[in-house]
């Protein structure tokens, strides 16, 4: 009986499925709460038309996007606890204009994700021109660090997905990834176990291992995402998340509501 707090649907351009067929897989995967949590428009890139179709969801299409999420969890209340979220991003400089859109919406939960330094994906095939993939790096830890400080969110997403397209020159645990993560511990925010990276075939998920035992030691609180983008991938691998955070040493997963969180055993 555990939770997925981290899905998407067919408004963000790139998934499949209405929010309504996540909370129904949700429930014949037995989970106790489903997150629904999709991208948030890309605000730092301008505002509509959109910038970038295919990425996230426009402006235009957020307020719709929260009223379905109402009606969604209304219409399986007496099934099983629907929690209303959003994955938006973090990009440095922009901590005011996250803080106040989201502390003015009734969510459960916030996302942050680093998903763009300036107007680079970290999802880019190649890296920024000009740029070694450790200055790449080292940016990305210190986004990674504004974002934990900035307030706007409760989760913060997928640690180390700059690996996703082999832009991580350094799996081993450096001085800044270890103050990175005091960082995390010290603002009182949650990180997330994201189990995509099994589904990537990337062998490992977000964090891998030793970074969420570095999370563990430093007291940092965990919560469950398998970052849908179709129905049938919620609660994907959540057996090997559960043994692996076990492994680390957790005892529980977070859940939330109306920006609260609290502890749910893991057994």
């Amino acid at each position: 009986m555990l939770v997925d707090y981290h899905t998407h649907h067919y408004r963000c351009g790139h998934a499949q499925g209405q929010l309504g067929a996540y909370v129904e897989a949700a429930i014949q995967a037995g989970l106790l709460e489903i997150g629904l949590s999709d991208h948030s428009p890309i605000y730092h890139l301008g505002s509509d038309p959109h910038p970038l179709p295919g990425t996230a969801m426009s402006e235009r299409e957020f307020p719709a996007y929260l009223q379905d999420m109402h009606e969604v969890r209304e219409r399986f209340r007496e099934r099983i606890a629907v929690r209303l979220g959003v994955e938006s991003d973090y990009v440095l400089g922009w901590d005011e204009h996250y803080r106040t859109l989201w502390n003015a919406m009734p969510l459960d939960y916030v996302i942050g994700s680093v998903h763009w330094l300036g107007t680079w994906s970290i999802f880019s095939p190649e890296l920024p021109p000009g740029r070694s993939a450790e200055d790449v790096y080292e940016e990305y830890l210190r986004t990674t660090q504004a974002a934990a400080r900035s307030g706007a969110y409760d989760i913060i997403g997928h640690l180390d997905c700059l690996k996703t397209r082999g832009h991580l020159p350094d799996l081993s645990i450096t001085p800044l990834l270890e103050e990175t993560v005091q960082v995390i511990a010290e603002s009182g925010v949650t990180i997330e176990l994201n189990t995509s990276g099994w589904r990537k075939e990337l062998g490992a998920p977000y964090p891998r291992e030793e970074l969420l035992a570095l999370c563990r030691h430093h007291g940092v609180p965990v919560t469950l995402g398998s970052d849908a983008h179709r129905p049938e991938d919620v609660g994907a691998n959540f057996a090997e998340a559960a043994a692996l955070l076990e492994r680390v040493g957790y005892t529980s997963v977070m859940r939330f509501s109306e920006r609260k969180r609290s502890e749910l055993p893991l057994q």
